[in-house]
């Protein structure tokens, strides 16, 4: 007879039990993956999401946080890959069906980050309170730190990484001691890579013209807002047109 999930999850790990599981994992993934061959990879694809799910829920979980996920919602769990986000590495969601009523599991693992991590931002990388020396390594921390979140949504219907629960649950299944994840940001790239930061005015050619104006944010583009009097109005009372243009081509003003 299969361990139930709640109890699988009370389990406490040793570190050596835990780095063993994490290297089998690991090893798995380099092996079996059609993109990832190597840990400092330079793609990746959706099906990997999933891929390091089942591997993790195999050697950790005995299979059952899948199971358990798909009896409780009726529907497969779905794996995405983000190249939008710009903070936290990876996101657990759950979906309120209308039609037909019910739940839906959905993993979300940040591509964009982990590809601006280990370039040519050098730093510390510390994923969960463990410093990460390649994109797999911090890959395989963030799926650990959502499938905590899962395993607190199939059996509580909430999850915070806040709350003492969801640091107990890291703690003994994964070792986290840290339950943030502090990859490299598209601003923090952007500033080693560019010289580039929020507020600084620079200039760049559109459709023949050359425009000036102050950067206001900064994703996979910069978005630039450049003094109009069409544009709309903004709370300190200019009015702007926006642009999203790419980073090279930026011209920082003096």
């Amino acid at each position: 007879m299969s361990t139930p999930l709640p109890e699988l999850l009370a389990r406490t790990h040793s570190a050596e039990v835990i780095g063993s599981r994490f290297s089998q994992v690991r090893e798995a993934m380099l092996r079996e993956s059609k993109h990832i061959k190597a840990p400092n990879f330079d793609e990746i694809h959706a099906d990997d999401v999933g891929r390091l799910f089942r591997l993790y829920d195999s050697v950790f979980f005995d299979g059952r946080l899948e199971l358990a996920a798909k009896e409780r919602s009726g529907s497969p769990l779905r794996f995405r890959l983000s190249s939008r986000a710009t903070r936290a590495g990876g996101k657990t969601i759950m979906y309120r069906r209308r039609q037909p009523k019910g739940i839906e599991y959905e993993i979300v693992i940040a591509s964009r980050l982990l590809f601006l991590t280990f370039d040519e931002v050098e730093r510390s990388v510390i994923v969960c309170g463990h410093q990460c020396h390649d994109r797999l390594e911090a890959m395989q921390r963030i799926m650990e730190h959502e499938m905590v979140h899962l395993a607190e949504l199939v059996v509580w219907s909430k999850s915070s990484c806040r709350a003492e629960r969801f640091h107990g649950m890291a703690r003994r299944l994964f070792g986290h001691t840290g339950f943030n994840h502090d990859l490299v940001t598209p601003r923090e790239s952007a500033a080693v890579k560019f010289n580039l930061q929020v507020g600084h005015m620079v200039s760049f050619e559109m459709e023949g013209r050359t425009l000036t104006g102050r950067i206001n944010r900064i994703q996979s583009r910069a978005t630039v807002l450049v003094e109009h009097p069409e544009g709309t109005k903004y709370t300190d009372g200019k009015r702007y047109q926006k642009y999203y243009v790419p980073l090279p081509m930026l011209r920082r003003e003096a």
